[in-house]
């Protein structure tokens, strides 16, 4: 076991010699990363993972005490990754990405999923669901082409929503002071699984002022065209200080992961779901000031085919379990949680101001609205219909071309409904011991 690991852990180095060896001549391939990491007080908090992607949550959560300790990715997630091209003539390129996400305190791949099975919903450690699982190339891996009518990649690719966060959000997508970046639910237009997207075609053409995307995800299951697929829509209009983007995505068969209980229990449970969103964002830049505002709005509903919404269908009742994910145990998968539409709007606006050129000051507001709906069997009052409220507040000061230093705050309070809730133990009985949060964070980042 012991070799294995070591083994394990110089693949990247061995695979970046390889890389290098063989496509020097005739290829132009780059090995390129971001280490990003610090010192965070978190108010309400359970303790800090060294699995979980950022290794502790910012946002409302079921711990009670304080907590300090490394971070990992403040403002850019920790992630090493290889791309290359190569020209083929005539205006055509062959391209190609492979990047993963890792904890820079720990050093281990980052696996929100073995954090789930590791942790019950009560902890002891920070655990949420992130697309970034332990997958080898977690954050994307694809090959294509590039030529003069767009280009075409296959493979594990982010999300066109979350193409546009690192654009269009105040914070950039900032882990540690953004709700969009730190939940891939709304980079993902719904569930954090929908943020990146395997066996999937993305397609991007610019044309003058114009960016126009298609992203379509094949399910690849049996007996069912449709099932575990998705398809994305994205255009942006850039032309001087201004920009705009308008996006729209549909998944079907689509999967959240959560704690199954309130201790460790060595497996995490599952909800399939149909989730659709639009995305509408601008930017304008009067120097130098950037103000960033953006609507998103999503809905969720039982997925189409709840028969084919697992990936196995041995071991529990009936055809929905689903034996694992992600690596993991799955001990239970919910096809009915939505007996009514469940929806959120998200609001947020804000503006970074370069104070110097090397120091530059951003400040935002996030607003997600939640109706009321009917959970399962529950028909949910309309107190159940609830809001979130974000405030953020980061300095970022630029050391060199490639190395900055920053320090932030984010406060976070819930009122009403469902999004004041813990699931574990009673549905939606049973409420958080506190409904607010505040994040206060130091930190580094390199480049290269």
């Amino acid at each position: 076991m012991i070799l294995r690991k070591s083994l394990i852990s110089l693949a990247p180095l061995a695979l970046c010699a390889f890389v290098s060896a063989a496509f020097a001549d005739d290829s132009s391939v780059t090995v390129y990363g971001t280490l990003d990491t610090g010192i965070a007080n978190v108010q309400h908090s359970l303790d800090f993972d060294p699995n979980f992607v950022t290794a502790v949550n910012p946002t409302i959560n079921g711990g009670t005490q304080s907590a300090t300790g490394l971070f990992n990715g403040g403002l850019s997630a920790t992630k090493w990754g290889i791309k290359g091209q190569e020209d083929m003539g005539g205006g055509l390129k062959a391209l190609f990405l492979l990047e993963q996400g890792f904890s820079l305190p720990s050093g281990s791949v980052s696996n929100a999923a073995l954090s789930l099975a590791n942790n019950g919903a009560a902890g002891p450690n920070t655990s949420v669901d992130s697309a970034i699982s332990g997958q080898f190339f977690n954050r994307g891996a694809y090959v294509g082409v590039s030529g003069g009518y767009g280009t075409l990649t296959l493979g594990r690719q982010q999300s066109f929503f979350l193409d546009n966060v690192a654009i269009f959000d105040p914070m950039l997508g900032s882990q540690a002071f953004s709700p969009l970046g730190f939940s891939g639910s709304y980079g993902g237009g719904g569930f954090t699984d929908d943020s990146r997207t395997d066996n999937s075609l993305k397609y991007k053409l610019n044309a003058g002022d114009f960016s126009l995307g298609a992203l379509y995800k094949l399910g690849g299951i049996a007996g069912s065209a449709n099932a575990q697929s998705a398809y994305e829509l994205n255009g942006v209009y850039a032309t001087g200080p201004f920009a705009v983007q308008l996006g729209f995505e549909d998944f079907i068969d689509a999967f959240s992961l959560s704690n199954p209980g309130n201790a460790p229990t060595g497996a995490i449970s599952a909800i399939a779901a149909n989730t659709k969103a639009g995305m509408l964002a601008a930017k304008y830049t009067w120097n130098p000031i950037t103000v960033r505002l953006g609507f998103e709005r999503e809905e969720f509903n039982n997925p189409s085919n709840p028969g084919k919404a697992a990936t196995a269908t041995t071991g529990a009742t009936g055809d929905l379990a689903v034996n694992s994910l992600f690596g993991q145990t799955i001990s239970s998968v919910n096809v009915s949680k939505y007996a009514s539409q469940k929806t959120l709007n998200v609001y947020w606006l804000g503006a970074g101001y370069d104070i110097t050129p090397a120091f530059t000051l951003a400040a935002a507001v996030y607003h997600i609205a939640q109706n009321s709906y009917e959970s399962g069997t529950t028909t949910l009052t309309t107190t159940a219909s609830g809001a979130l409220n974000y405030y953020s507040l980061v300095g970022d000061y630029h050391l060199s071309k490639r190395t900055d230093m920053y320090a932030g705050v984010m406060q976070d309070q819930a009122s009403g409904g469902e999004q004041t809730k813990i699931k574990a133990g009673g549905g939606v009985a049973t409420a958080y011991i506190v409904n607010s949060n505040r994040i206060i964070a130091i930190g580094i980042r390199h480049v290269f």
